[in-house]
């Protein structure tokens, strides 16, 4: 069927049609449509389009306007349908209209349409207004619908996982321990893990955690972190060395901190923090090697070593690190990249290269962002540095400007009255007091005086 007459029969009032043509326009507005007119599009085979990989050919390429034409025009087929009662069209509606997408933009109107969805039997549309009413009753009624309703994947792991978490806690519904044990059976291992570990920690009820704390090292660490909470540390170090004899490296950058610190009824103890500290880092833990190479660095627990500790920081300080999830932002890691510039500023286990250190400075910083991926994080005492650096002309040309600048970013970004808070503040108020390098401004100084 052409979409001149599926557009006829959905003016003449045909649901389906209305449904069959809001989907052609949403594969058009992707550039991605294809001959499927005429057949309804599982969701299934639409997310299948929509997140195929394929290059698009400059022939299948459309115009922003032309985008934008045709997300109005599902709009309004998806609106049509919905205004004739159906139910996955509400549902529909109330996604654009949150995001507004090909309509302008209204949460009120978005609430609505998604209460009609969820009132015909959408499980999606039930889903969404579990997540955002604050009414506990509504919320686990929709929930556990939505967990009975929905086809298998993660939307229906969530919903079965809410359902649980709501039967253990009495949330919305009496409390009931063996029904939240049978929703947490038809989950998958990893949202039976969180669902048990956020029941745990919302009831203070330890026993959850008992039942699979042998097998999971997620469970080991929460049952520690349980008994760090009652100043039991000797328990908990237990704990964590259980999770650490099944390689979770996060364990064993724990046990180190426990030893270091030395915490109640431990023994503190450099050596026994370096050498988990060096197995946690074996495992390309970021975290762990920085710890381990500030060891090396000032001869804590470990002799001196000033070329290692270096070349460790310089070599963290450009890996990309991946936070454990698939697809997680990645990011350089900016304290190794304030130590070594720090070292690099001092001579130390390298050779001295002013220029060099206010590059690293400006870097560790967060005052350049060096790939796409790299994610900014501001280290106020390194801007201070590349303050100073301009202030002084070391390294890089003389630019009282641009010092004055960097300064009052150290100012706005440092916390407390830490020393570079302190000197930051000291020098913004003499540059105006006494025209260094700036037009001297007293009214200004006196109120960085007051600061």
């Amino acid at each position: 069927m052409d979409v001149k007459n599926l557009i006829q029969l959905a003016e003449n009032g045909d649901v389906n049609a209305m449904m069959e043509i809001a989907k052609f326009y949403d594969e058009k507005s992707s550039g991605r449509q294809e001959d499927k007119v005429g057949d309804v599009l599982s969701e299934e085979e639409f997310l299948e389009i929509l997140l195929a990989e394929e290059t698009i050919s400059d022939e299948e390429t459309i115009s922003k306007d032309e985008c934008e034409e045709n997300k109005k025009n599902a709009y309004k087929y998806y609106r049509m349908a919905a205004e004739a009662g159906n139910a996955e069209a509400c549902t529909e509606v109330g996604r654009r209209l949150y995001d507004g997408i090909g309509v302008e933009k209204n949460e009120e109107e978005s609430d609505e349409w998604y209460k009609r969805g969820a009132e015909g039997g959408d499980p999606n549309a039930m889903r969404v207004i579990a997540f955002r009413t604050d009414n506990a009753e509504e919320k686990f009624k929709y929930f556990k619908l939505s967990a009975e309703l929905l086809k298998p994947g993660l939307n229906k792991q969530d919903s079965i996982k809410e359902t649980a978490i709501n039967y253990a806690c009495g949330r919305g519904t009496e409390k009931d321990i063996s029904k939240a044990k049978k929703w947490i059976a038809k989950l998958d291992e990893d949202h039976a893990e969180y669902a048990i570990i956020q029941i745990s920690k919302m009831t203070g009820e330890d026993f959850w955690l008992k039942e699979i704390a042998e097998t999971s090292t997620n469970t080991m660490i929460e049952m520690a972190e349980k008994f760090i909470q009652k100043n039991d540390f000797v328990t908990a170090l237990k704990w964590y060395k259980k999770a650490a004899a099944k390689d979770s490296v996060e364990a064993m950058s724990l046990i180190g901190d426990m030893y270091y610190i030395g915490e109640e009824g431990i023994e503190q103890n450099y050596a026994e923090a370096f050498k988990w500290y060096s197995q946690a880092a074996q495992h390309d833990y970021n975290m762990a090697k920085i710890k381990m190479t500030l060891m090396i660095y000032r001869g804590i627990g470990v002799e001196q070593d000033l070329n290692t500790a270096f070349k460790n920081f310089s070599k963290i300080a450009w890996t990309r690190e991946n936070f454990g999830e698939l697809g997680a932002p990645l990011r350089f890691n900016s304290v190794a990249r304030y130590y070594a510039a720090k070292m690099r500023e001092n001579g130390e286990g390298c050779t001295k290269d002013s220029t060099k250190t206010v590059e690293s400075y400006r870097v560790a910083g967060g005052l350049e962002k060096i790939e796409e991926y790299d994610s900014v994080r501001f280290i106020p005492k390194a801007i201070y540095k590349v303050a100073d650096a301009y202030f002084l002309g070391d390294g890089v040309r003389q630019n009282f400007a641009k010092a004055l600048n960097f300064y009052e970013k150290t100012f706005s970004l440092e916390s407390g009255k830490t020393p570079y808070h302190k000197e930051a503040v000291k020098k913004i108020m003499w540059m105006y007091e006494l025209g260094e390098g700036i037009p001297q401004d007293k009214s200004k100084a006196e109120e960085w005086r007051k600061k």
